[in-house]
């Protein structure tokens, strides 16, 4: 009787080990092939105004779109904005200054990213909250470009 037990128990857990390998697979495939798939986009083309003005405009999108909340008050990065608390770890946003450190975005990277979270590359950027800002006008698009 108790082999009968520990047999099921076994053919149980087993089975049970099976379908955790298969969801585990399932899912990690699924993941890959968004984090992988590359988007058609044709960005537009932005005015930029070069003057205090647009800077200015541009600081206060900056600000009330949650810009400076990751990417910190000067937007040279390196704020945690995910602590350990949270389930998926601790996370930094980037620099996106254009100084040391930073990246060279051109207009179109920047709108590429802004309107649509894509990167250079295509493919999704993780947590970035396009949905938030692509939304503005062209005028404001093209301050917020200039600000940053």
């Amino acid at each position: 009787m108790l082999k009968k037990i520990f047999k099921w128990t076994f053919i149980t857990l087993g089975c049970l080990f099976a379908l955790v390998i298969i969801f585990v697979t399932i899912v990690y495939f699924r993941t890959e092939s968004r984090i992988n798939k590359l988007y058609v986009v044709k960005p537009q083309t932005l005015v930029l105004r070069a003057d205090s003005a647009s800077y200015m405009r541009g600081n206060h999108i900056a600000e009330i779109r949650g810009c400076k909340g990751c990417h910190g008050h000067n937007l040279a990065g390196g704020r945690a904005f995910l602590d350990e608390q949270s389930p998926l770890g601790l996370l930094y946003a980037a620099n996106i200054t254009s100084g040391k450190g930073g990246i060279n975005f051109k207009d179109e990277d920047w709108i590429r990213v802004l309107r649509h979270g894509l990167g250079k590359d295509n493919k999704s950027l993780w947590f970035m909250p396009s949905h938030e800002i692509c939304h503005i006008s062209n005028e404001d698009m093209a301050a917020l470009i200039y600000f940053v």
